[in-house]
């Protein structure tokens, strides 16, 4: 069995990297400007059978916004969740076989400027 991990970071990259007009890090650089979005943690278990591999993944991403209000956290957090829902992702060596929104949230983070949305996708996907 293989860790799913890296692909589904990388299809996710591509996937928002093409839909999104802001940037998207793994690791964010110094002074980066906002809005933006990172690549957050993940989690993977198998979910293999007797006659295939495969594993349970769940993804979460950030978005990070200065501007006043969650209307751009919101539209972010819109954006990502239409395009990554409903869209099968393209990963080398493995299929998705489900795809869903496991949770979504906009919370106020603590140095009280910064407006931070939350998503979190869980995924079910097959070793080809």
């Amino acid at each position: 069995m293989k860790s799913a991990l890296s692909p589904i970071q990388q299809a996710l990259y591509t996937r928002l990297t093409s839909i999104l007009s802001c940037s998207v890090y793994d690791a964010v650089p110094q002074g980066a400007t906002f809005p933006y979005v990172t690549l957050g943690a993940d989690t993977g278990v198998d979910w293999s059978t007797k006659t295939w591999a495969g594993q349970e993944v769940t993804i979460t991403l950030h978005t990070w916004s200065r501007l006043p209000g969650m209307s751009q956290t919101k539209d972010l957090l819109d954006a990502i969740v239409q395009n990554v829902t409903g869209n099968d992702l393209v990963m080398p060596e493995f299929t998705p076989a489900l795809l869903r929104l496991d949770y979504i949230e906009t919370v106020m983070d603590p140095d009280g400027v910064t407006r931070h949305g939350i998503v979190r996708f869980r995924m079910k996907i097959s070793e080809d």
